[in-house]
């Protein structure tokens, strides 16, 4: 008895990971569908704007306002 449940458990776990996966695989068709539909009628989608890169420790980043305000050590938190 005990087995068939774990059958049913797999069997369930398993048809909602399908259902997840399908569902983030149409997203991503419809997404690049509209990419091709906008670049073939020469819709240039416009790209973020990316300031130039900081140093961090050895690695190049992106200065977003996260890394930025690492950088300098101004982060406070309320708890």
């Amino acid at each position: 008895m005990f087995a068939l449940f774990l059958v049913i458990l797999l069997a369930a776990a398993a048809l909602a990971a399908v259902g997840v996966l399908a569902d983030s695989g149409l997203r991503w068709w419809s997404a690049f569908g509209r990419l091709r539909r906008d670049l073939k009628n020469g819709n240039v989608p416009a790209l973020p704007s990316l300031r130039p890169g900081i140093s961090l420790g050895g690695h190049n980043a992106f200065d977003r306002s996260v890394v930025g305000r690492a950088a300098k050590g101004t982060i406070n938190c309320a708890a």
